[in-house]
């Protein structure tokens, strides 16, 4: 059985030279730094004889460094695994992130030694589903025609990505419902002040954009309309009816099954808070 499987950053296996894919025991592509989790799955569950993980391809959002990070021991964000699994992996790792394809089939040719013994015992490895927030501070554009769907991914994206004191969540947001040239600027609450002067404006700049942590269960949402637009430049989009937040490099923050039960309790959470292929063979909408 071939010790090796291959991880490819930002590029399809159709890529490929057959003569590489045929010594690799499997080969999928990464696009978030999440995948590294469906890697390490599957080398405890199924792939027990690979040794070795190369890692190719062009590096092109960080995931890759965070991948390379954890597959050699690194108890990173990106882990949604407990960090033993990674500890006890034993299996090398080959960094070929922006390398040539010639370097890589000759790290193959170097590397490939099929083996009967298993690298590691086969074992469970459970996943805990990701609940964090990402506090970003930069201001960016939220778009939506109808004012209520552009609400409610506005108080979305503070709660992925708000700054927050003891009584509020907020952020700067630039917040607009048409394509035309008026404006208007002040602090928006978002609770009790919507649509501070959008039913009159085409953009609102929200110095800031904020919700009080008591109101936040006050805003209901209908969960259809994140399935019109991806809207978040950080990676929120939507896949098989959830919704998917991840960072910049790719680190899973959350992932809510699209019901307004489950907005909700993400609400009544908030209000508590203090201060294989690996992944798809295309890369997913916002991504």
């Amino acid at each position: 059985m071939s010790n090796l499987l291959l991880v490819l950053l930002w590029l399809s296996p159709d890529k490929i030279s057959r003569e590489v894919k045929s010594k690799v025991a499997s080969v999928g592509t990464a696009y978030t730094a999440d995948a590294v989790n469906q890697v390490v799955k599957a080398l405890y569950e199924t792939y027990t004889h690979v040794d070795t993980v190369l890692v190719f391809g062009p590096d092109l959002n960080g995931a890759g460094e965070l991948i390379v990070e954890a597959l050699r021991g690194a108890c990173n964000d990106a882990l949604r695994v407990p960090c033993e699994y990674v500890k006890s992996l034993n299996a090398a790792v080959v960094d070929l992130r922006w390398r040539s394809e010639a370097e890589l089939k000759a790290a193959v040719e170097a590397l490939y030694k099929p083996r009967e013994a298993p690298a590691r015992p086969r074992r469970e490895v459970p996943m805990a589903m990701p609940s964090r927030r990402l506090p970003h501070p930069a201001p960016h554009v939220i778009y939506d025609v109808d004012l209520e769907a552009l609400r409610a991914k506005a108080v979305d994206y503070i709660l992925t990505y708000g700054l927050e004191t003891e009584d509020v969540l907020y952020n700067v947001l630039v917040l607009q419902r048409g394509p035309g040239g008026a404006y208007t600027a002040g602090p928006c609450d978002l609770a009790e002040g919507w649509p501070c002067g959008l039913d009159k404006a085409d953009v609102l700049l929200a110095t800031p954009a904020y919700v009080k942590k008591s109101d936040l269960e006050k805003i209901s949402v209908n969960p259809s309309i994140f399935l019109r637009t991806a809207y978040d430049p950080h990676g929120n989009f939507v896949l098989a009816d959830r919704l998917y937040h991840y960072d910049r490099r790719g680190v899973l923050l959350r992932a809510l099954e699209l019901t307004e039960a489950n907005l909700r309790e993400r609400r009544r959470s908030s209000c508590q808070t203090t201060p294989s292929t690996w992944e798809r063979s295309t890369p997913p909408k916002g991504c």
